[in-house]
């Protein structure tokens, strides 16, 4: 079961955020996109089929919307944005060796961002801990969102758009009491 987490109200990003000029927003594209997705009605991945290598692709897509939403947020309030999202975030916590962490899909680059902080949109937990090993010491990580349960996702593609859904009749998303 996945972690289902909800995106913090902007007011609550916006005061956590108070006095940095320079942000990186780092998203998941599993669990945290798949929440993003379900709440909003969003595709998860868009799915892209390079005819020439037969090659297919995907790109996460809630996160990335959300992402891009809070940028103008943020950007409205004088702080400069980065956009990154990475699958599996949580995967980060088992290490910090960049020969491990790079194969995984974590540039090292990360570690060396000019930024005074990191919204991580991921769950509070091992996603949380994982962007926090991912960026240099000193960062100030705040937590974009709020995991209040579980999710069983069943996934469903719709070949026209090439859009990966969160069936929502076959789902489960459990919300703690």
């Amino acid at each position: 079961m996945g972690r289902y987490s909800i995106v913090e109200p902007d007011e609550k990003i916006l005061e956590s955020l108070m006095g940095s000029k320079s942000a990186l927003i780092v998203g998941c594209s599993h669990c945290a996109n798949i929440s993003i997705a379900y709440d909003s009605n969003l595709p998860i991945f868009h799915i892209t089929h390079n005819k020439k290598t037969g090659i297919k692709s995907s790109k996460p897509v809630a996160v990335i919307k959300e992402a891009e939403r809070l940028k103008k947020l943020l950007e409205s309030h004088d702080v400069d944005v980065c956009i990154e999202a990475f699958p599996l975030i949580c995967g980060a916590v088992e290490s910090d060796d960049a020969g491990i962490l790079v194969p995984m899909g974590f540039p090292p680059y990360l570690r060396d961002r000019d930024v005074d902080a990191v919204l991580a949109l991921t769950c509070m937990s091992d996603g949380l801990a994982g962007v926090k090993r991912i960026v240099r010491d000193g960062v100030k990580v705040i937590p974009g969102m709020r995991t209040v349960g579980g999710h069983e996702p069943v996934l469903s593609f719709d070949a026209a758009s090439g859009d990966v859904f969160v069936d929502r009749d076959k789902s489960v998303f459990k919300r703690r009491q």
